[in-house]
């Protein structure tokens, strides 16, 4: 682990640094559907919570979150991303609550958040039981984990099983995201399917 944190900084420092501004144009060259699919976590998220997103990236859901939210604060490993966030931030006028650090040990006491969001981020990292952990830590009771990412179709249909091990091809990791949730005390009270052949999903925990 100590290695692979190692690693993902210096590539989060030097090419992040440098593509943030290509990152944020997924939405455009993907004609929105990028954003369609990011977006879908903003419906299970009350307003009014104190939040926090975890691996914000080019900061369009964060802008989005912030403004429903009574507190948002955002983490992300990458320092071009929390740069180009909290330019984002400040053009819309909304403070930036962002903190540089690692997923695998969130700098957050316990029970600090109403929900913890994460879209397509949980899916980059070798351990994300180890993730999941540190977000139900950080929920307060009553508290939701939304994740929008990969997997494999459950019904197995062939076109969401290629697009799933492409992505997998590309350093990605399939995960049973309900199955870690129960694992870590969250009841699954969403499991949606959606995208090409199914392969994208949202997956809400509750925290008793």
């Amino acid at each position: 682990m100590a290695h692979y944190e190692a690693s993902r900084r210096f590539f989060n420092n030097v090419v992040y640094e440098l593509l943030a501004p290509v990152y944020d144009s997924l939405d455009w060259l993907t004609l929105g559907a990028w954003w369609r699919y990011v977006r879908r976590a903003l419906a299970y998220i009350p307003a009014h919570q104190r939040a926090l997103e975890v691996g914000f990236g080019p900061g369009k859901l964060h802008t989005a979150l912030a403004r429903r939210a009574d507190l948002c604060v955002g983490l992300d490993l990458a320092m071009g991303m929390c740069r180009f966030t909290r330019r984002r931030l400040s053009r819309a006028g909304l403070p930036a609550r962002l903190v540089r650090g690692s997923a695998f040990r969130l700098p957050f006491p316990s029970e600090s958040f109403d929900v913890v969001v994460s879209t397509f981020a949980i899916s980059c990292l070798p351990d994300a039981d180890q993730a999941i952990a540190e977000m139900a830590r950080a929920l307060a009771p009553g508290g939701r984990l939304v994740l929008v990412d990969i997997g494999l179709p459950r019904d197995g249909n062939r076109a969401g099983t290629f697009w799933a091990h492409l992505w997998e091809r590309f350093g990605d990791f399939l995960y049973d995201y309900p199955a870690l949730m129960r694992a870590n005390a969250l009841d699954v009270i969403v499991f949606d399917e959606f995208g090409p052949g199914k392969h994208l999903r949202v997956i809400v925990g509750h925290k008793a």
